[in-house]
Order: structure tokens, then sequence, then C-alpha cells
């Protein structure tokens, strides 16, 4: 029963971890996109009165598109974060379903030997029987 709640509590914590790297990664790709539409719209834009603001105008539009490049690597580095995170977290399950199985067999193994001790039937013992094929000690 421990390590059920000990494996729980790691699903839980992985679940977080995953749910964390997962806003990260929305965060920065909606910046990424967010920055490349500016640029797009500053390139786009036609207002310029003269050289100087052509020139910062076309200024403006590289750094955006460098700051949109910037946080497009970092959601790429935030997504395959997330994918280890989400991959944790489904061993964080496998492991929780695991000791629920095993805590689920060993009730059944426990209570088939307690029928059988109420039935009367004797136990062997396993240290000085032979193991017969087909058993769980093969």
């Amino acid at each position: 029963m421990l390590i059920e709640r000990l494996r729980s509590a790691e699903y839980r914590r992985a679940a977080a971890d995953a749910q964390a790297a997962q806003a990260v990664r929305d965060k920065l790709e909606g910046l990424s996109e967010r920055t490349r539409t500016l640029a797009g719209l500053y390139s786009l834009r036609d207002t310029a009165r003269d050289g100087a603001d052509l020139a910062a105008a076309t200024m403006l539009s590289a750094h955006l598109r460098e700051i949109g490049r910037a946080a497009r690597a970092q959601a790429d580095t935030a997504r395959a974060e997330a994918e280890v995170r989400f991959a944790e977290l489904a061993r964080a399950e496998r492991r929780r379903q695991r000791s629920s199985e095993d805590r689920r067999d060993m009730a059944a193994l426990l209570l088939a030997e307690q029928e059988r001790r109420e039935a009367g039937v004797p136990i062997r013992s396993i240290a000085t029987a032979e193991p017969e094929a087909g058993t769980l000690l093969d």
C-alpha cells in the first residue's frame, strides 16, 4: 500500500511537470507567432516619409524577425522538454498501474492461502518442495 501511495505521488508530480512544460511551450510558440506576424506587418508598412523612416521600419522588422526566430528556437527546446516530461508521465503511470496490479495479485494469493487453510488443505513448504511444472516457481 505504501508503494502504491508513492507511485501515485510520483504520478501526480510527473503530471504537474508535464503540464508546466506544455504551458511554457505554448507561451513560446505564441510569442514566436506574434513576433513573426508583427515583423511581417512592419515590413509591409508603406508609410515611410523618408529614408530614415524606411530604415527604422526595416530595422524594427529585422529585430522582430530575430526575436521570432529566438522564440521559435526556445519553443522547439520547450517542445522537446515537454515530450520528455510526457514520457516520464507515461512511465510513472505504468509504474503506478503495476504497483496496483501487484497489490491485487498479492491480495488474491493471500486470500487463496487463507481459503486453503480454512479448507484444511496442507500448505507445502517452499524450502522442501520440488517445483512442479506449470507453477509460478518455474
